[in-house]
């Protein structure tokens, strides 16, 4: 991809995100939209690794341009007790210039090397990029799941209360055992426990969503809108084919491959001289001017020590990025079906719990509820419903955030989004 098609894609996104034309707000409730919106115009490292491309783009006009010439201005005298220009054939003002010429094809050698640098500060800008919006997404992933089963617990604490006053009832008339009592304060002290853990994570969560939107650590964020159910209809090799094409850290190795391939051959053009090119004039007042032109070479006379070290210095800085390339590929590779495994057990086990678990074990607690209250089961067994229902909603729930949490991470591995294919 050329610098300007890599600009105008750049350029394009961030128009479509609709970043850098006005400052973005955060929504109340929070939406993932709004915070992904915000971090892309607010997060630090992404406005670090966008003034490093824009730094990196205008290198190889540089590169590629002619060394800066030189103005040579002098004066020649022939005694130190007077200046007879004019009255000596032998004194003379004199200016000049010369001009280095590298070897034809060096300098576009060069430009190259800092085109591919730049293509790869460009990848580097969209690997950041990818990379802080997917900590974003999996940041509120897991901000909404906090959000989520605190709602849960305070939905079940009620219901909790009710189990604990049936029990007391049962106990004032003399149809249950104090036990039963002490086993619903237990529980009901459990939960109590287990909403302060979850209250404590959401408050370090916040922190980290915030850290990432460039805010104060304890600002308030609101209400994270409830995870859905989706699925990924990309297949694996789907997935792998638009890494291969797409992976913005693949790409950087490809850029870091080409320059590499460009060093070597300006290293071995080294083994040709440059050339000197230069002009003088010389006044000589009363007398006749002088002018002078004239042709440098430089001779790579100590090739043996420099030049030849040179080749062999870039030759093996081409074969280190050949196997960095290499082993990106297979990181990816690795990376990518990880975190499809990941998404599809993800998928799996939300509709275990959403079609079989979770329906079974409230039709247990009902069936718990309504023999407790004629006394054919005792406490325990419905408090071991209660506490069973509870534990599978948790998981449902926590299930949801993993599967969010894994295609967040596909889409900074892969470098594209993948709304399309997770419906």
């Amino acid at each position: 991809m050329r610098p300007a098609q890599i600009c105008f894609a750049l350029a394009a996104a961030l128009a479509a995100a609709g970043v850098r034309a006005e400052d973005v707000a955060l929504s109340d409730p929070l939406t993932l939209d709004a915070v992904v919106a915000f971090a892309r115009q607010h997060n630090p490292e992404i406005h670090a690794a966008e003034e490093r491309w824009r730094a990196a783009q205008v290198r190889p006009a540089q590169a590629g341009a002619l060394p800066d010439p030189m103005l040579t201005l002098g004066y020649h005298n022939e005694s130190f007790d007077r200046l007879p220009l004019g009255s000596s054939e032998f004194t003379y003002a004199r200016v000049g210039a010369e001009q280095e010429v590298p070897f034809p094809g060096k300098l576009q050698l060069k430009q190259r090397i800092s085109t591919t640098a730049a293509d790869e500060a460009a990848q580097n800008y969209r690997r950041v990029e990818f990379d802080v919006i997917g900590r974003v997404k999996m940041a509120y992933a897991e901000y909404a799941h906090l959000d989520e089963l605190l709602d849960l617990l305070h939905r079940n604490q009620a219901l909790l209360d009710d189990f604990a006053r049936a029990a007391e009832a049962k106990y004032a008339v003399g149809e249950g055992i104090q036990q039963d009592v002490l086993k619903a304060q237990v529980e009901q002290s459990l939960l109590l426990d287990r909403e302060a853990t979850l209250d404590q994570r959401r408050q370090s969560q916040t922190a980290q969503l915030n850290a990432l939107l460039d805010r104060e650590p304890g600002e308030r964020l609101g209400a994270a809108d409830h995870p859905v159910h989706k699925s990924l209809t990309q297949s694996l090799e789907g997935l792998l084919d638009a890494a291969h094409a797409h992976a913005p850290e693949l790409l950087m190795a490809q850029s870091r491959l080409a320059g590499g391939e460009s060093a070597v051959a300006l290293a071995q053009r080294e083994y040709l001289p440059d050339f000197v090119v230069r002009a003088e004039y010389m006044h000589k007042a009363a007398l006749l001017p002088e002018w002078e032109v004239g042709l440098g070479i430089k001779v790579p006379l100590y090739f043996a020590t420099k030049q030849r070290n040179g080749v062999v210095e870039a030759s093996a800085a081409l074969l280190e990025a050949r196997s960095a390339r290499e082993s990106v590929i297979r990181s990816i590779d690795f990376r990518v079906k990880d975190l499809y495994l990941r998404a599809r057990t993800s998928e799996r086990l939300i509709a275990l719990y959403r079609t079989t678990i979770t329906p079974q074990a409230g039709l247990a607690l009902e069936s718990a509820v309504a023999a407790y209250k004629v006394g054919k089961v005792d406490f325990l067994t419905l408090l071991n419903s209660f506490t069973v229902m509870l534990e599978y909603e948790m998981r449902y729930h926590e299930e949801l955030a993993n599967f969010q949490k894994a295609i967040a991470e596909l889409e900074a591995v892969i470098g594209e989004s993948l709304s399309e294919v997770v419906q």
